[in-house]
């Protein structure tokens, strides 16, 4: 990149920045360094606007190099007018916060642009209680992010333009808290315009590639910590459709969610030529595995059958990841199987309890007759397949999780174990949940309410520690609160794991 950037984005790590340089450093929980998917296309949008911008992945550039500085990096980028913050999910509060604080430091001349969708649902409280964050676009930030970049170039430097009329921003002024009206939406006809797929703003954007691959691999991570050269499975993660169809209990992006953030009813999918033509984009890229962001199943069947039948004409061969929110429709693994690249392919389902109640009061809408069905038939096709529980999800308890463990050992005895991973997880209530918003429909107590309760879990869990398998920091409790003992529970689906650890994993020791 010729021209000096005048925007820096910073992917941030669940940990602070300073952590990074201690010993604590070997005892770390997930860094979660997965960029969300529509970051390039802001990245991309700002430099197609002459608004130059240079990025890094922050976990990435300290797995990379333990000595990367980003006091340092920042340094070398005086001159930039603006840092870009994402925090989408809520397990970045407390690192992108902390991005912040050092971004404020090195550059106090600096812009700081937050958003996302946890930025979205937490706007007021960020601008009002951080104060080295000076913007929140709330929802789809393309347009308004565009704008308030504009803006701010077309005045000095630590000059307020008028911002009133950027859709989308809360911001500060006179020591106000001010929130612009939520009018931009993207449609269907905007992804057409938007470059979600190039990353020439993003330092080590090959090995960024790499990372996306693992992140769903997750044997070749263990093979690549063990020296495997693993630098040809390059993946990527690409939108399909914005918001959601489905109320799941502990999803802070359910529909509803959407809803208060972005104003969308539903889902807006990305037409079907452009995922083709991103996915053609992503083959230059020598990407062997492209992820689906929204199921395609979900999607109807005519969006599916059209997605294959034009990457089969267009002769497109590459491995694919779809994760099933319900269960795969009749004819779609046929047509998933002829299309994709099966050497590189894999699905997931996500049963979530052995108990039909549990598995209905969460959200997902078949039995354990209408689940095995569909297993035996991803079996028949003989495709890779992850099979998600969760061992603290409302309604699920000690009698529950003795169904749940005599679900994942049907599983276990009837699916081919190279095939196969099965693996449970205590959940950690969402931003804007169903949960957090009807906790009486799903018989808990919410805990957490505030920015700060997120902030907080994230300060207090950047480690591994026992409290992760536990139910310790989630945020919510069974009512009433003594008739589960989660630490019981993970104890349970551990024994049951015994001995067979590398196709059904024991409860992770990290948030």
């Amino acid at each position: 990149m010729n021209q000096a950037p005048v925007a820096l984005y910073i992917h941030p790590a669940k940990q602070s920045v300073d952590l990074y340089d201690t010993p604590a450093r070997y005892k770390f929980g997930r860094p979660y360094g997965l960029i969300p998917m529509g970051v390039p296309a802001l990245m991309n949008l700002l430099c197609d606007h002459n608004i130059p911008v240079r990025g890094i992945n922050f976990p990435l550039e300290k797995k990379l190099n333990g000595e990367f500085n980003l006091r340092q990096w920042l340094q070398t980028y005086r001159e930039a007018r603006m840092v870009l913050i994402d925090l989408h999910w809520y397990e970045h509060c407390y690192g992108a916060i902390s991005v912040a604080q050092v971004a404020k430091e090195v550059l106090p001349d600096a812009w700081v642009i937050l958003g996302g969708l946890t930025a979205s649902a937490f706007a007021g409280e960020i601008i009002r209680d951080m104060p080295v964050v000076d913007f929140v676009i709330r929802g789809d930030a393309e347009r308004p992010l565009l704008a308030l970049a504009q803006a701010l170039m077309d005045v000095e430097r630590g000059v307020m333009p008028d911002l009133s009329a950027i859709p989308n921003l809360t911001y500060r002024h006179n020591g106000r808290v001010m929130e612009n009206p939520r009018t931009y939406c993207a449609r269907p006809e905007d992804f057409a315009t938007f470059n979600f797929i190039d990353l020439d703003w993003l330092e080590h954007q090959d090995e960024y590639f790499v990372h996306e691959y693992l992140v769903i691999d997750m044997e070749l991570a263990r093979q690549a910590q063990a020296g495997m050269d693993i630098s040809k499975y390059r993946g990527r993660w690409i939108t399909t459709a914005r918001g959601c169809d489905f109320e799941c209990s502990y999803c802070g992006g359910a529909r509803s969610a959407h809803k208060a953030i972005a104003g969308r009813e539903g889902i807006v999918p990305v037409p079907v030529e452009t995922i083709v033509n991103e996915i053609k984009h992503l083959i230059e890229h020598q990407v062997i595995q492209v992820c689906f962001s929204y199921d395609l199943a979900a999607m109807g069947e005519p969006y599916w059958k059209s997605l294959f039948r034009t990457l089969r004409k267009e002769q497109i061969k590459i491995g694919l990841y779809n994760e099933f929110f319900q269960l795969p429709p009749p004819g779609f693994m046929k047509e998933f199987v002829r299309t994709a690249d099966m050497q590189h392919s894999s699905v997931a389902l996500n049963p979530y309890s052995g108990s039909e109640r549990v598995r209905r009061l969460n959200g997902k809408r078949y039995n354990d007759a209408q689940f095995f069905n569909a297993l035996d038939e991803v079996n028949l096709y003989n495709v890779p397949i992850i099979v998600y529980f969760s061992l603290n999800l409302p309604g699920e308890d000690e009698e529950a999780i003795q169904q749940t463990i005599k679900l994942a050992q049907s599983i276990y005895n009837m699916y081919p174990h190279s095939k196969l991973k099965i693996l449970n997880s205590c959940h950690t209530v969402e931003p804007l949940s169903p949960m957090t918003q009807h906790p009486g429909r799903y018989g808990v107590d919410i805990q957490w309410r505030t920015f700060r309760d997120w902030y907080e879990y994230c300060r207090n869990t950047q480690l591994q520690l026992p409290g992760a398998r536990t139910g310790e920091w989630r945020g919510f409790d069974l009512l009433p609160p003594a008739t589960r003992s989660v630490e019981a529970m993970a104890d349970a689906w551990d024994a049951a794991a015994d001995g067979h650890e590398a196709t059904w994993w024991p409860i992770p020791p990290s948030w």
